[in-house]
């Protein structure tokens, strides 16, 4: 007992001076960054920010603390090294695949692309050219044990899956999407980043006589390290404060953003569970090492694929109907959400007239006096209400940028609806969109390259 205190008080220490690491606001500065792009979004679609970047900020930084502390106490009771899993090099590796699309700010590739590198080093580069061995940055690379860095793969992703299906729905924007045939349609952008503080190990080859520390028990570590010492020598484990960042990024179009998220969670802790498997069994077998290499980015790939062909297949949810207009979404502390209304309730009639698009319920409630008649369906109920429009700005009217796609000129009138609180599903050739743009690895090169031309 005595034992597990010392090592618990250790561990708790370490964990949370690792909130205040550079590397940790570094992670922290990253999510900013993605908040304040999806805020930008919200501002130029609707002409208010919906989700405020603070209150973004606190959704993440509380579940990736438990997600952290969750992933922190699995490495050290597996007995993980930042040597053998090679985060030293995944994260710059991250980094630069964060400059093509957001949504590779994801272990899995940037793993797979470390792991790769090990192997061709180790088995073309070294036997090439041996004289590499004498540069640190590869003899670095040849200490990965690439089953240790399947492990720490599977093991975020599975943590990943947990917080997604808690909280990645959490924070969703509803945006007016364009899809290939022309037409829009509402969808609900989900975007969730968390930042993990975490405890790692880091492990030296000393002299047998100058160990010093906690003895650790037998069992421990249960995976082994891939270092061996001469005689007279043994290993010091010491563990040291790091941090990662996990991201979700998906669009809800047949579902609701909450069915979106634990549709996306299960399916990745699916993929987690067999990369967790193969990577173990590749710590007995190495034939299996490769297969988990490629598993690691191609089974993520699979993921979003699935995941798109279940959102084609189940039709859209926020189109434009033959009668009425649904509400994708009534913002919180509005006078529409403080009248009664909520997300999904379907407007029929405006002070009694019928309202059967988009174009008639905005311009209905906007002529309207201070006090508007709302009458509609909430699922087979009827609904009947009053909105208090109270005082109102107009809307700014600003020309519009680009923003994670192509963003049309502003709608005024679109603005003051959702001043009010009201985000109705778009008119199939509404003027305001964003159009979904895929990611250019070549493109985004020969931009690279142009610049340096400069």
């Amino acid at each position: 007992m005595q034992l597990l205190l010392e090592i618990g008080k250790i561990f708790i220490t370490t964990f949370f001076f690792s909130l205040i690491t550079p590397m940790f606001w570094v992670v922290l500065f990253l999510i900013y960054t993605q908040y304040r792009r999806q805020a930008a979004i919200e501002k130029k679609l609707f002409g208010r920010v919906l989700n405020p970047i603070g209150r973004q900020m606190l959704l993440s930084a509380a579940p990736g603390l438990v997600g952290g502390l969750l992933a922190s106490g699995v490495l050290i009771i597996l007995g993980l090294s930042l040597e053998q899993i090679g985060l030293y090099y995944i994260w710059p590796v991250a980094l630069l695949l964060l400059l093509i699309n957001p949504r590779y700010l994801c272990f899995s590739y940037a793993g797979s692309i470390v792991a790769s590198g090990a192997i061709i080093t180790k088995h073309l580069l070294i036997p090439l050219f041996p004289a590499l061995e004498n540069y640190t940055f590869f003899t670095a690379l040849l200490e990965i044990h690439i089953p240790a860095l399947l492990v720490l793969i599977g093991l975020l992703h599975l943590v990943e899956a947990l917080l997604i299906y808690s909280s990645g729905y959490q924070g969703s924007t509803p945006v007016y999407l364009k899809q290939d045939n022309g037409q829009v349609v509402g969808a609900f952008m989900l975007q969730r980043f968390w930042p993990l503080p975490l405890v790692a190990l880091l492990v030296a080859v000393v002299a047998q006589s100058e160990i010093a520390g906690v003895s650790m028990p037998e069992w421990w570590p249960i995976l082994s390290s891939a270092i061996e010492p001469e005689a007279g020598q043994g290993l010091q484990y010491m563990i040291i404060p790091v941090a990662a960042g996990l991201g979700y990024s998906d669009l809800a179009l047949a579902s609701t953003p909450r069915m979106r998220s634990t549709f996306s969670a299960k399916w990745l802790a699916f993929y987690s569970i067999i990369l967790l498997a193969v990577a173990i069994i590749s710590e007995s077998w190495s034939i299996f090492v490769l297969p988990g290499i490629m598993f690691a980015p191609l089974g993520h790939e699979l993921l979003i694929l699935l995941g798109k062909k279940h959102e084609e297949e189940a039709g859209k949810l926020f189109v434009q109907g033959e009668q009425g207009v649904l509400l994708m979404m009534v913002l919180p502390d509005t006078p529409a959400a403080k009248s009664g209304l909520i997300n999904n309730d379907l407007i029929l009639r405006i002070n009694g007239q019928e309202v059967n698009s988009s174009y008639e319920l905005m311009s209905a409630v906007d002529q309207s006096y201070f006090l508007v008649l709302i009458e509609g369906k909430r699922g087979q109920e009827d609904l009947s209400l009053i909105l208090n429009k109270g005082k109102q700005e107009a809307g700014s009217g600003a020309e519009p940028t680009e923003i994670q796609g192509r963003l049309t000129r502003n709608n005024p009138l679109l603005h003051r609806i959702a001043a009010l609180g009201l985000i109705p599903v778009p008119p199939p050739e509404s003027p305001v969109y964003l159009e979904t743009r895929k990611p250019d690895l070549l493109g985004w090169l020969k931009n690279i390259f142009a610049r340096f031309k400069r």
